[in-house]
């Protein structure tokens, strides 16, 4: 076998490891805060719905990789709690689009500033270079991620 397949499915491995590993340990330990039960899939879909506008159900649950019928789910629970709106597209009426209300961008804002705080009492035990490590790590994952959503065009 070519020593390059092997090196890049060695590199996939460590990836794949690694990622999982990350994700955990952002959540466990900035993202998740303890004592609050927050569903991280409606603070996902407000934060979605905030960053771009009213959405399409459909294109919301593509994009959180979610079924239809768990966005639906997500989207009744952030109905009730009058978090989100749902409207029917002007130009198709079958298709329902999601839109952001006060209260959910309440929630959503309520949330970050419980998170922020959370974040910084955390960073307290680093040191200013090892914060601004994090960040920069975090934006270089960010953006090489981007690019391999993209099919490796940076220009994308």
């Amino acid at each position: 076998m070519n020593d390059s397949i092997i090196n890049q499915r060695d590199i996939a491995d460590e990836i794949a490891d690694s990622a999982y590993h990350a994700l955990h340990l952002l959540h466990r330990d900035l993202v998740n805060l303890p004592g609050r039960k927050i569903v991280h899939h409606n603070l996902a879909i407000l934060n979605l719905l905030a960053l771009n506008g009213p959405l399409p159900a459909s294109e919301l649950a593509g994009r959180l990789s979610l079924t239809r019928p768990q966005m639906t789910q997500f989207i009744d629970r952030l109905e009730s709690e009058n978090a989100v709106s749902r409207s029917s597209d002007i130009n198709d009426r079958r298709r329902i689009s999601i839109k952001i209300t006060d209260q959910g961008r309440s929630i959503l804002a309520g949330y970050r500033r419980a998170v922020r705080d959370h974040i910084a009492d955390k960073l307290n035990n680093l040191g200013a270079g090892r914060a601004e490590a994090l960040v920069k790590a975090l934006s270089q994952v960010i953006d090489i991620t981007q690019e391999l959503t993209r099919g490796g065009d940076a220009d994308a």
